[in-house]
């Protein structure tokens, strides 16, 4: 899968797990974001922040072993 980044304000486009790459004032790290939320911006950085998708990951609501009660 080649590496897309995507900027605060865009929607997210698969739920998974991205990384997050700071503009300098922190080490990136992993967040779980859901399809359709929007990329936030960060409160230090602001817009410079970017994601990139490292692997997808589904609902538990999405399998057809827990469904919702």
């Amino acid at each position: 899968m080649a590496e897309h980044d995507h900027k605060p304000s865009e929607q997210v486009p698969v739920s998974g797990v991205y990384r997050v790459d700071h503009n300098s004032h922190r080490d990136s790290h992993e967040v779980t974001l859901l399809e359709g939320e929007i990329f936030p911006t960060c409160a230090v950085c602001e817009d410079r922040v970017r994601f990139v998708l490292k692997h997808r990951a589904s609902s538990i609501h999405q399998d057809k072993d827990f469904p919702r009660r």
